[in-house]
């Protein structure tokens, strides 16, 4: 069938109109509103940790360059515990990229508390809450070969969720002389909808450093040392991380986005999100 018999004239003269212009229509794209990005969190028994960016419009060139661009390293963060506070300092860390972020001192994460984030750059200001969670112990983790593989496998974490309680968990992996630091895993955000106060086991596989990296596998080595950290999180994190895991999984997919904004715990001029983490932590030799 000819395909042109199957088109309507209007929708034919539509195309034409378009194809014999040589000037492509104008978009109209809006420049947004500076604004404070935030990605901190306090673990307990550490420090905080928080890095600040700056917002970029939707077209805008990424790359190394336009990356470090963003960092906003003349900001001013400060801490609260509720009974001590501190002035986070600027430090530089190659593990990550960019490699600047702010770090606590004297203030370490405990269970149960409830830590206040205030960040400050020119005229934006930003706050944020959060609380460290008791944690949830690992109960066992093992190795297990691919079927009819001998060479990659996947890791199998197994612990018991806390009944009569809603719980939410991320989970992170560092491979010993491959990472320099711990990775979420491909299951960014989890609750205990589905197993609450039952024993869960579920196989565990490599995310990469970066999802702008397609070079890492996804599969564990025989021969990896692998530690495994469990962190529980309050729900406002979890709503974050949810929200952020499943604009991951649409980004590969151009007919599934979700057109919707990412749940945020920031208040203020910005976004992002400042979490605390309950912290288990369990490591695999892996074997043949």
């Amino acid at each position: 069938m000819n395909i042109f018999k199957s088109i309507s004239a209007p929708v034919i003269l539509l195309v034409l109109s378009f194809t014999g212009c040589g000037k492509m229509p104008e978009l109209d794209i809006t420049i947004p509103d500076a604004m404070i990005v935030v990605d901190g969190w306090i673990e307990e028994g550490d420090q905080a940790k928080v890095f600040l960016t700056t917002n970029s419009p939707y077209f805008a060139s990424v790359d190394s360059a336009s990356l470090r661009d963003l960092v906003l390293s003349r900001a001013k963060v400060t801490l609260s515990d509720g009974e001590h506070s501190e002035v986070l300092i600027l430090r530089k860390d190659m593990r990550y990229f960019p490699p600047f972020y702010y770090e606590g001192n004297t203030i370490f994460g405990k269970r149960g508390k409830t830590y206040k984030l205030n960040a400050d750059f020119g005229r934006k200001s930003v706050t944020a809450v959060t609380t460290i969670p008791p944690e949830v112990p690992i109960d066992t983790t093992y190795f297990v070969l691919q079927e009819g593989e001998d060479s990659i496998g996947n890791v199998v974490v197994q612990f018991t969720d806390p009944p009569d309680e809603k719980n939410f968990y991320r989970i992170f992996t560092r491979v010993l002389g491959k990472n320099q630091r711990f990775v979420s895993a491909f299951i960014i955000a989890i609750n205990d909808q589905y197993f609450n106060g039952e024993t869960f086991s579920f196989s565990l596989y490599r995310a990469p450093e970066s999802f702008l990296s397609t070079e890492e596998s996804e599969n564990f080595s025989p021969g990896d040392t692998i530690v495994i950290k469990l962190c529980t999180m309050d729900e406002h994190t979890f709503d974050f991380w949810s929200s952020y895991q499943e604009e991951v999984i649409n980004a590969t997919n151009p007919f599934a986005s979700s057109m919707m904004n990412l749940e945020s715990n920031i208040e203020g001029d910005g976004l992002g999100v400042w979490g605390g983490y309950g912290v288990s932590v369990d490591t695999v030799f892996t074997t043949k």
